[in-house]
């Protein structure tokens, strides 16, 4: 599994301190050591083309308003459906106890004892459902902790660390007999999971995993269009000079107004306009990384112009700078390749400012001639998966694997609703139209993190908004089918895993050296030449036997 190198961010610089800060942990596993997931182990290429991927079997039974594509745009709804199919016809269970561990973004909800909505999951799951609750920012550090114990939860959300196909093989149960071929559609909502999904699953020449599917869309450029409208800007500025002129009419530091608050922001823009590749770029077999083409040349050239002329804002190199709360109180009007889920996020955020107007930018090539190429993402949550311990009973399996399907029951069913919103009159209400709102009561008690253990396809709704779902389907279907994505995504480099965290942090705070005019740009070369060495050649290598004995990307 690869990472996007030309997209630096939070959540995966977290995710690889994970593989360097865990190799000691996992060290002392035994029988981990020294196996990298090269040709040397059962992780080869050959066995990973060879595994039967699960058959997919597309959910019919509730009708979006807007239609999902094969390309990959999410289905459309403009109201909650008012009929809700039950579509697990039995509980999954018989009173057995399934233990979990994932990461969640709140504050941890009460137990079953004092939370009527985890009583409920736990009578409707026909389970008792322990579950270790980690926060976001712990998630990274406390999985090889984990790992590195004697006891394992039956289901654990996974993280990339080293020596990972080898960890694979000794601790977790490979799903072939169960899900591969026709056997997922025992599983039916797993089955709704697109084919793509498993791709990221498979290791050792089997399927280890139940990908938690995310909308392939990855990002999506925010914009405050309240703010452009009142400046009669454009919200889609077409070429470099009309972005460079927008982010000029936006910014007045006498009113503590900027374009940008990070600078991954207007890098993400740039980027994008000036075609640099999806992480990698592959040409017959051969890999090039985003950072050793012209076109990030050009992209830090541009970055150095922004950043004098002052567009940015002064504290955009400090990577705990909040800025979803500069975006919501207007500092910043942009808010670029922002995870597309913050949709409702700012919506929520808002509802008491009658003013916000929350809207999408789409992003040009350099010349404004046409729609730059959009960087795809790897349509699944983190680039990870949920791995399901060893077990002395197959039954076991069948049972942990009946929850993840309930779990990821589609949208508008009755478990998808119960799932999100609980039981109504006590954790939501719904409004005139039939759409479902959290009480207080719901926004603490639903916040369980099942949604990492299994989920299903995203879908476009946001209650009371029947306009958003319109909005937002239309941006997917106009960037989506001009994406790119990165060829190494589904591949194993244990590079990756264990030294690139370092290298690439290293890499990108010389960059930002640069783009603060504390260094030459011509120093650029001598920083890649250091990356390449720490860990970039010893990934391409490892991503391009993989590409070249499997005949291509997969």
């Amino acid at each position: 599994m690869s990472a996007n190198l030309s997209m630096p961010n939070a959540f995966t610089r977290r995710r690889l301190i994970a593989g360097a800060g865990g190799l000691a942990a996992l060290a002392g596993t035994a029988g981990l050591a020294g196996c990298g997931g090269t040709e040397k182990s059962s992780n080869s290429a050959s066995a990973n083309s060879s595994v039967k991927l699960p058959t997919y079997v597309a959910y019919t039974g509730v009708k979006p308003d807007l239609p999902p594509t094969e390309q990959g745009v999410d289905a459309g709804f403009r109201r909650f459906p008012s009929n809700n199919p039950k579509v697990v016809p039995e509980k999954p269970g018989n009173g057995e106890t399934v233990t979990g561990m994932a990461n969640i973004y709140y504050a941890v909800p009460p137990g079953p004892d004092h939370n009527s909505y985890w009583a409920g999951l736990n009578d409707r799951l026909g389970v008792d459902l322990k579950l270790q609750m980690v926060g976001n920012a712990d998630y990274a550090t406390k999985f090889p902790t984990v790992i590195a114990g004697n006891e394992l939860p039956d289901m654990l959300q996974m993280q990339l660390v080293a020596n990972f196909p080898a960890l694979l093989d000794k601790r977790f149960t490979p799903l072939d007999e169960f899900l591969s071929g026709d056997a997922i559609k025992d599983y039916p909502n797993l089955a709704n999971v697109p084919t793509s999904a498993w791709k990221t699953t498979i290791y050792n020449g089997h399927i280890y995993g139940i990908p938690i599917p995310r909308g392939v869309i990855w990002n999506y450029n925010f914009i405050r269009q309240d703010i452009f409208d009142e400046k009669g800007l454009p919200t889609s500025p077409k070429g470099y000079d009309e972005l460079i002129s927008v982010g000029e009419e936006l910014t007045d530091p006498r009113k503590r107004r900027w374009a940008y608050s990070l600078l991954n922001q207007p890098r993400q823009l740039l980027g994008a306009m000036n075609d640099e590749p999806n992480g990698w770029r592959e040409e017959g077999g051969k890999l090039t990384n985003a950072y050793e083409t012209e076109e990030y040349k050009q992209t830090i050239s541009d970055l150095i112009k922004m950043w004098k002329s002052g567009v940015i804002h002064p504290d955009a190199f400090n990577d705990s700078q909040p800025f979803k709360q500069l975006f919501n109180s207007g500092t910043c009007a942009i808010n670029a390749a922002d995870g597309y889920p913050g949709w409702a996020q700012y919506i929520s955020d808002n509802s008491s400012n009658p003013d916000f107007k929350l809207g999408l930018m789409k992003t040009y090539n350099r010349d404004g001639s046409a729609l730059a190429r959009w960087h795809l993402g790897t349509g699944i949550y983190g680039n990870a998966f949920t791995g399901l311990k060893k077990q002395d009973s197959k039954d076991k399996i069948k049972l942990i694997l009946r929850v993840c399907n309930w779990l990821a029951a589609p949208f508008g069913t009755e478990e998808y609703l119960y799932r999100l919103y609980g039981e109504e009159g006590v954790d939501h209400t719904k409004t005139k139209a039939g759409d479902p709102v959290l009480t207080k009561k719901g926004q603490t008690n639903t916040v369980i993190p099942i949604r990492y253990f299994a989920d299903a396809p995203s879908a476009l709704y946001q209650p009371g908004r029947p306009h958003d779902a319109d909005v937002q389907h239309k941006y997917q279907s106009e960037e989506i089918p001009t994406g790119i994505s990165n060829p190494t995504v589904g591949l194993f480099s244990n590079t990756y895993a264990t030294k690139n965290a370092t290298a690439d942090k290293n890499f990108n705070d010389g960059i930002n050296q640069i783009v603060q005019g504390r260094q030459p740009i011509s120093q650029l070369d001598s920083l890649l030449s250091t990356w390449r060495s720490a860990a970039g050649d010893g990934m391409r290598k490892e991503y391009q036997d993989q590409l070249q004995k499997n005949g291509g990307p997969r």
